[in-house]
């Protein structure tokens, strides 16, 4: 087999590797409907950071875009989702906390994101992650 002809026969093959590679990724970014399907803590850990993380970038800005609220309204509706989610992975009543705490944060954060609120926001995105540390921190 020639040079040219090895690489023929290459190139679909590792097309077929990389294709089965991106379905093996899990779908982090789900909507809320989705999320309360989720059967393991990890999955719904995955949710949360890939919404959240973005995010977060934010916090402290002095001013935020019409696409910042929405995002912001949006976080705050799967972070509710999720928070409500996470007490049927209970590691006991402190962790039980922790969701209900980031629940509340994400209320404060959909709050603020209908007033267009600032610092609202701001504060409600450093609450947030403040509590996803202290989380992890104490079970992870």
């Amino acid at each position: 087999m020639t040079f040219d002809a090895r690489l023929l026969f290459a190139l679909p093959c590792l097309a077929a590797l990389a294709c089965a590679g991106v379905a093996c990724v899990p779908k982090r970014d789900l909507p809320p409907e989705q999320i309360v399907k989720l059967e393991k803590l990890d999955e719904v850990m995955d949710v949360q950071a890939t919404v959240a993380d973005p995010q977060f970038k934010k916090i402290g800005e002095a001013s935020y875009t019409d696409q910042d609220w929405a995002a912001f309204a949006d976080l705050s509706t799967r972070i509710d989702s999720t928070s409500k989610k996470i007490p049927q992975f209970t590691k006991g009543p402190e962790f039980d906390a922790f969701a209900a705490k980031l629940g509340e944060h994400a209320a404060a954060l959909g709050a603020a994101a209908t007033a267009k609120n600032v610092a609202g926001a701001s504060d409600a995105l450093a609450a947030m992650k403040a509590t996803c540390k202290a989380c992890h921190a104490k079970f992870k």
